[in-house]
């Protein structure tokens, strides 16, 4: 099957906003789905069925680092707060229109580096998260 090179997604034209705010920063975001699955037994055969019982909703923010942005979250969270965190997602093809835009609510970052540098490299933050829930918001 043929296709036009052309039409393929990349990360170039990718965004990312957390709480609304535009992270100009962006290197690369990842949104993960793992089913969760339950086995079940039937009587008189040898396999197994799976029932899915939950899903599970993980990603990873890689972003240079220039503010303190992410510092200032960790920050609440070492208060005792937890901060209600959106992220928006947009994966496009400007040349084409076709675009993946996926809200994602919900979501708490377990741990990340509150100091990291290495001399003559750029810093950047990796961040780990979890989320509640997404959505599409554009699915063309």
């Amino acid at each position: 099957m043929s296709f036009n090179t052309n039409e393929t997604l990349n990360g170039t034209d990718g965004r990312l906003w957390i709480n609304d705010t535009p992270c100009a920063t962006i290197q690369s975001f990842v949104l993960h789905q793992t089913n969760v699955y339950e086995d079940i037994n039937k009587a008189g055969q040898l396999t197994k069925s799976r029932r899915v019982v939950g899903i599970e909703l993980t990603g990873t923010i890689s972003k240079l680092k220039i503010d303190n942005t992410m510092s200032a979250l960790m920050q609440e969270y070492k208060n005792g707060d937890t901060p209600e965190i959106k992220l928006i997602g947009l994966m496009q093809n400007a040349k084409t229109g076709m675009m993946q835009r996926a809200v994602i609510k919900g979501v708490t970052f377990g741990e990340m580096d509150l100091i990291n540098f290495e001399q003559k490299v750029v810093s950047k933050e990796e961040i780990p998260f979890e989320a509640e829930d997404y959505y599409y918001q554009d699915l063309t």
